[in-house]
């Protein structure tokens, strides 16, 4: 296995902190609790593309 570049991980750890703001707000915005769920994962994701991007 390949480790990966920091900049790609820190990118993807960005891209997917953003689209689980993004949820937040549309769940805000349309009152729908699934989105909620979404929005979580997204941000967890994000959380660990950054932690890896950074211990690489």
């Amino acid at each position: 296995m390949k480790p990966q570049d920091p900049k790609q991980l820190r990118g993807a750890g960005i891209a997917f902190l953003g689209a689980g703001v993004a949820f937040s707000a549309a769940a805000l915005a349309a009152g729908q609790a699934a989105f909620i769920g979404v929005a979580t994962s997204f941000i967890a994701l994000g959380v660990v593309f950054l932690a890896r991007s950074r211990r690489g």
